[in-house]
């Protein structure tokens, strides 16, 4: 793409022409007026999966097909967004946002909270035994316990913060741990917010004389069916190329007969040289033919059935409703609660969720996003990366993509997986 041509007037614009080998941005200087002149640039406004999204110099989305896009062609005054996915049902765009050199990696948890919801507030002097999870025994609470005077609740906030800092001191804690917690009073919900500031173990959850209320409401469900009807944790699987390979090796060995539409819950698929070859697979084999049909017909993921994961609120309103939420920290900032939620947020989309990642990880698709991209010379999605998914599991998981088995599985919150982000345009 050049750079922006220059014009004294429109006489002299219109006298040179129009480009058609190169697009061209020119800037009339008589009213400063900028025109854009596009070679070769087919837009749609009726775009197909996998099509290349930009807005334009107005601001209005445009897509190019696939097949044609070529971004050297494109004006530079259009903003590459990314890979169009779907319409939603109010009509707008789906759309991966994919400018990205990269994507980072997050944890789901950012912040572990607990509630003490019966300080005395009398200024009579009370006692007040907690016990917390923390790097020095994951596996046991340490127990602290808490001598107060107080009337208000930051000042019995105080008090415990004192306390546990004591307490941690004294058992030779280390001073990131000790600098990690956190108390001050909630008084919106009348109670002191005992607070870890960063989430390091599966474990945190764990703890006595409080309630544990990191996630507040946000749901979760711990299951979703596979489309030969039968439930699953975590081997229903998202891609098949990968799949194959993983359990190429991984897989199980028979030893007894597999009938049709029999592979239950969370097994694992069989070897491809059990498919081919064991007599305990023969049903199967005259079934389905080939190995990744098998596993499309036994381990593929029933997502259109709204069960499980696939019931719970989507991308958009999971990340509306959490992704902003921030809390205070020890060192007098904010912190995000859900930082896997909040960094999609703060990109404008949501982060992708379950459903979404059912349609990005199916192999052609994968394939198509990956083409655009490569073309629009950013990120591309690999089939071995984790990524986190927009829906919690359970207290101390949430669903992702495993970069080892391809399925939809769960994994603990405190380790750092790929986000992305999909915007409803």
């Amino acid at each position: 793409m050049k750079q922006i041509e220059q014009y004294n007037d429109a006489a002299s614009y219109n006298a040179s022409g129009k480009p058609n080998s190169e697009s061209r941005v020119a800037n009339i200087k008589a009213g400063n007026i900028s025109q854009f002149d596009g070679v070769n640039v087919p837009t749609t406004d009726t775009p197909m999966f996998g099509d290349a999204v930009y807005l334009d110099e107005s601001g209005n989305k445009v897509a190019i097909r696939q097949d044609v896009y070529n971004r050297s062609l494109v004006p530079a005054s259009w903003t590459y967004k990314g890979v169009f996915l779907y319409y939603h049902k109010d009509g707008r765009w789906a759309t991966f946002l994919g400018n990205y050199a990269s994507l980072p990696s997050t944890k789901a948890l950012g912040i572990c909270q607990y509630a003490w919801t019966d300080a005395v507030l009398t200024g009579v002097e009370t006692t007040k035994t907690i016990g917390i999870r923390c790097a020095l025994d994951w596996a046991n609470n340490t127990s602290v316990t808490c001598v107060y005077t107080a009337t208000t609740l930051a000042e019995a906030a105080a008090a415990m913060q004192s306390a546990i800092e004591a307490r941690l001191t004294e058992l030779s804690a280390t001073a990131a741990e000790i600098a990690l917690w956190h108390c001050y009073a909630d008084e919106a919900n009348n109670r002191v917010i005992v607070q870890r500031d960063d989430c390091n173990d599966y474990r945190f959850y764990n703890c006595s004389g409080l309630t544990h209320i990191s996630w507040g409401d946000m749901p979760a469900s711990d299951n979703y069916r596979k489309v030969n009807g039968k439930s699953t944790n975590y081997r229903g699987i998202m891609n098949f190329k990968g799949a194959a390979s993983y359990w190429g090796t991984s897989g199980r060995t028979l030893s007894a007969n597999v009938a049709v539409h029999s592979e239950a819950g969370n097994t694992d698929p069989m070897k491809p040289s059990e498919f081919n070859t064991s007599p305990y697979a023969a049903d199967i084999r005259v079934y389905y033919k080939t190995y990744e049909a098998y596993l499309r017909g036994e381990f593929g993921i029933q997502n259109l059935m709204k069960v499980g994961v696939f019931a719970l609120p989507d991308g958009e309103a999971l990340t509306a409703k959490y992704g902003p939420m921030m809390a205070p920290t020890k060192s007098g900032g904010t912190k995000a609660m859900y930082p896997n939620h909040n960094w999609a947020y703060n990109q404008g989309g949501h982060l992708w969720d379950a459903n979404e990642g059912v349609l990005m990880m199916e192999d052609a698709n994968l394939d198509a996003i990956n083409r655009t991209q490569t073309k629009a010379g950013k990120v591309t999605l690999s089939n071995s990366s984790y990524r986190w998914y927009a829906e919690r599991y359970d207290v101390s998981a949430c669903w992702n993509f495993s970069g080892y088995t391809r399925t939809l599985y769960y994994s603990f919150v405190f380790t750092a997986f790929q986000v992305g982000a999909i915007a409803l345009l």
